[in-house]
């Protein structure tokens, strides 16, 4: 694991025009993602390396198109954010491709029987999220309502629960999930 000090010097290195330090970066950080995105994403594992390479080469063009001038968390921390936006994205996008059910072979006699089940499981699944949020507390429920509900953006988030930074929201914002995530697990 680097230190935000070693993560400064890479990053001004990059910026200063050390180009070929990206596949080191690249290297670096590729296999953990890929675990990561696997486990806690339900990405495959070209679908995970897809979205790293995606992710690092996002990286690389906001420092040189001039967007990213500063760190402002750490280099991996960096990559992993917008790597899971792209599994997320490919995810969502593998959804709306499902074949139909003619193309499945499902009758449709079946079909209702799952959907009844489903519709059961997402009314538990919402009623335990919904009692897990509870359970939260006031920050944390504000801010993921807002964020995942409402769709704000980090600045307005930021604004509204007085915290002092868009940097320290999306942390706040992290730690919430996760506390979430541990409050939802069967």
């Amino acid at each position: 694991m680097q230190t935000q000090t070693e993560d400064n010097a890479l990053f001004e290195a990059i910026k200063g025009g050390r180009h070929e330090l990206i596949d080191q970066l690249y290297l670096h950080h590729r296999d953990a993602f890929v675990t990561y995105a696997q486990r806690q994403l339900y990405a495959t594992g070209e679908d995970a390396a897809d979205c790293f390479q995606d992710a690092v080469i996002a990286f690389y063009k906001n420092i040189v198109s001039g967007r990213l001038t500063e760190l402002t968390c750490s280099i991996r921390t960096y990559l992993f954010s917008i790597g899971k936006r792209l599994v997320y994205r490919r995810n969502q996008k593998r959804q709306r491709e499902r074949p139909t059910d003619h193309e499945e072979g499902v009758q449709p006699a079946d079909e209702l029987d799952w959907s009844l089940i489903d519709r059961f499981d997402r009314e538990h699944d919402h009623r335990r999220l919904q009692t897990a949020m509870e359970q939260l507390g006031s920050p944390c429920r504000e801010i993921l309502t807002l964020y995942y509900y409402h769709h704000y953006p980090i600045e307005s988030i930021a604004d509204a629960v007085g915290l002092p930074s868009a940097g320290a929201t999306r942390v706040k914002k992290m730690r919430c999930l996760n506390a979430l995530k541990q409050l939802v697990k069967p």
